[in-house]
């Protein structure tokens, strides 16, 4: 079959190259081989791929080795955060927030460290990939089984048991046959998940996982001789692999399991596609079966390897459905993640800090301002309440007047503001406003030369109008049922009668 050319994968891409570095926070060292019973060693497979491809792109990678790194400092006003003992090494770097992406391995949420380091790196406005609630979303059975309910995703019937007493009622609740599947609520490559064939065996392997403080879903058995992942980065679909059982029931490659590319069809590629949006996660491995001619989805993998044979696949256009493109492997897998995410046009950092629609924010050299944070308003200023505005083009100055204080600016641009339902470019039919570069500073966040209109807002309870681009540098998401979430309430300034 012909390989994949991901140069085709996406046709609307933009050149938007910044320079990055990559973070790869995982548990594992890529240079250490690990050793399964009764199979030679092997290295972490997909942190070695993923670095090795970096290399090749000459891209800035670092892992963080949660055993052995720590966060050594951190600057909330710059968006710093630095780190120790990288991969156990004894050095350290400094990370600007927003120029990294942090690609998030399963073993960063197995401890304190490991969460620690998400954290430090969100706070930094760092591009996650994924962040901490999504991966632990993922790595909770319970979780991800409420979210498939709630989102319509078809499963496996599936009951949460949390006593002993309640064993019996949550298998009749799953159709009340054997065999039946016992799962712990988290654990990968098949790790928790066994199956039992009576009801004695049911409540003796509970009975047993419980005295370890076990937290347990049943789930009916669904005869199957393999399952489907398919890799998902963005709500795109970039890889789909077939695996078979081998002498284990569980179809993980870890577990013996062997592995062929897979070429999904339509309603497949609907179901994976809506429960990789459920999940909130930005790169996911959604595993799903086929059984009696119908889909079920078994899990969405925060951490998906990519020790297996793949089928490619590629888009024409940004709404096309995926094209399948053939065979490709791991390593070209590797590579085409990070060929993706080096486009940062497609970068698209989830923010965890809810704010609401009004918030206090401060701008350098004049104060505290009452903003009102407009999602819908695309325009590429913010604006700013001023009165007796005088411009000055031979100077390139701006001359205005806040809160009975008067100032003076360099004059940046003069924006063209276009009235709703009206056409055309006329004088008539436009607001030419003076724009400025001013510093706001909001949340212990400095976000300097913000660029900011000057008009009479007289008849706004707001002072400060944030469009969306300042919105998204700050990376905060905006509640629109509260206000003054991360600040303290004041009063709008007086602007006299409305003139």
């Amino acid at each position: 079959m012909k390989a994949l050319n991901f140069r085709e994968f996406i046709s609307e891409e933009k050149d938007n190259s910044d320079p990055f570095k990559v973070v790869i926070i995982t548990k594992a060292n890529p240079t250490v081989r690990r050793r399964r019973s009764g199979e030679k060693s092997k290295k972490e497979l997909t942190v070695s791929l993923l670095t090795k491809a970096c290399e090749r792109r000459k891209i800035p990678v670092f892992v963080v080795n949660t055993k052995t790194a720590f966060v050594a400092d951190k600057d909330i006003d710059k968006g710093t955060v630095t780190i120790s003992n990288l991969d156990a090494d004894e050095n350290k770097e400094e990370f600007e927030g927003r120029n990294t992406c942090v690609i998030c391995r399963a073993g960063a949420i197995d401890d304190s460290a490991g969460l620690a380091l998400m954290a430090a790196f969100e706070v930094a406005g760092s591009f996650m990939i994924n962040t901490r609630e999504a991966m632990l979303t993922a790595d909770n059975k319970l979780s991800t089984t409420i979210l498939f309910e709630q989102f319509g995703i078809p499963q496996p019937k599936t009951a949460f048991v949390s006593n002993e007493k309640q064993i019996e009622s949550a298998f009749e609740k799953i159709g009340g046959k054997f065999p039946v599947v016992i799962k712990t609520l988290t654990g990968t490559q098949g790790i928790g998940i066994s199956i039992v064939e009576s009801l004695e065996s049911l409540i003796s392997n509970i009975q047993s996982l419980f005295k370890h403080n076990a937290e347990l879903l049943i789930q009916e058995f669904l005869d199957i001789d393999y399952d489907i992942r398919t890799f998902v980065v963005n709500g795109k679909i970039f890889a789909s692999t077939k695996r078979v059982q081998g002498k284990d029931f569980r179809s993980n490659i870890h577990r013996g399991a062997t592995s062929e590319p897979y070429k999904l069809n339509d309603e497949e590629i609907k179901v994976i596609l809506r429960a990789a949006r459920a999940s909130k996660g930005y790169m996911v491995g959604v595993d799903h079966i086929i059984h009696k001619g119908k889909i079920y989805v078994l899990e969405v993998n925060g951490s998906p390897g990519t020790g297996a044979l793949y089928a490619g696949y590629s888009y024409k256009s940004y709404d096309a459905i995926p094209t399948h493109k053939g065979k490709i492997t791991g390593k070209m897998l590797a590579n085409n993640i990070i060929r993706y995410i080096s486009n940062r046009a497609y970068w698209d950092p989830e923010s965890t800090r809810e704010v609401g629609w009004l918030e206090t924010m401060k701008l350098k050299n004049i104060g505290r301002v009452r903003a009102k944070l407009d999602t819908g308003n695309g325009s590429y200023a913010c604006t700013l309440h001023a009165e007796k505005i005088k411009i000055n083009t031979n100077k390139k100055e701006v001359y205005w007047t806040y809160d009975k204080k008067r100032y003076k600016s360099k004059l940046q641009d003069i924006s063209k503001v276009y009235r709703a339902n009206t056409a055309g470019d006329n004088d008539d039919v436009t607001e030419r406003r003076p724009v400025i570069h001013l510093d706001i500073i909001f949340n212990g966040g400095v976000y300097p030369d913000v660029e900011i209109g000057l008009d009479a807002r007289v008849r706004s309870h707001s002072d400060l109008l944030i469009n969306r681009n300042t919105i998204r540098r700050m990376n905060v998401s905006v509640n629109p049922s509260r206000t003054f979430v991360l600040s303290r309430r004041i009063r709008p300034i007086d602007k006299g009668p409305n003139k």
